[in-house]
């Protein structure tokens, strides 16, 4: 049994990509939507019993919409953290569906795959990926980790917490937090703090 993680925003390329694995010809290989990294943890977790099993994550970023882009940037995010800390993840790689020039700002060493290639190019590349995924894994993720106060000053904001707040219950300096939100949304590949609005209630690992 083989299965892809995928992470979309768009029906229309989860249905795309449940029919070209369809039309591919290929057996056993179950699509799985997710909406959070942690969910492909608890699939690998509950499987490992299972030998030969293998796993590859998809995630779309075909869609350039700003709820859209910074929803797969807090997903890669975490995912890049869960990498960092659980082997069971280790051997299962991610493919970015996208094209690279519009999300320069992704420092994850994750492959990339273009849409714009023909159904028979696409199909041949997902197998290839299916059947070796070791291949597409890329070691070293080069990121900067969240420092404790950046962390807690963004999971803060993500609540529903304003600056305000933060600098009292942090007992710091207004300017303070505004630096912490900076730097928090340098490293994670935001492009400002109206970003923060698309990812309400969520939290950066």
């Amino acid at each position: 049994m083989k299965q892809i993680f995928l992470m979309s925003q768009c029906q229309y390329t989860r249905l795309g990509l449940f029919k070209l694995i369809e039309s591919a010809g290929v057996h056993a290989v179950q699509v799985i939507s997710v909406e959070a990294p942690e969910q492909i943890v608890s699939h690998i977790l509950s499987d490992r019993h299972l030998p030969g099993k293998q796993s590859v994550i998809v995630v779309d970023l075909t869609c350039h919409e700003a709820p859209a882009m910074v929803k797969a940037l807090w997903f890669l995010w975490n995912l890049s953290v869960l990498y960092s800390e659980h082997h069971e993840l280790r051997g299962t790689p991610c493919i970015l569906f996208g094209c690279q020039r519009t999300l320069d700002n992704i420092r994850h060493p994750f492959v990339w795959v273009s849409p714009s290639q023909g159904l028979r190019q696409l199909q041949n590349i997902f197998l290839r990926i299916l059947t070796h995924p070791s291949r597409y894994i890329k070691g070293g993720h080069r990121y900067t980790r969240l420092s404790v106060n950046e962390r807690r000053v963004m999971n803060y904001l993500l609540g529903g917490d304003t600056v305000s707040d933060i600098a009292k219950r942090m007992q710091i300096h207004y300017r303070n937090v505004c630096y912490y939100r900076q730097r928090a949304i340098f490293k994670t590949g935001l492009r400002n703090r109206n970003d923060i609005a698309w990812i309400m209630n969520r939290t950066f690992l």
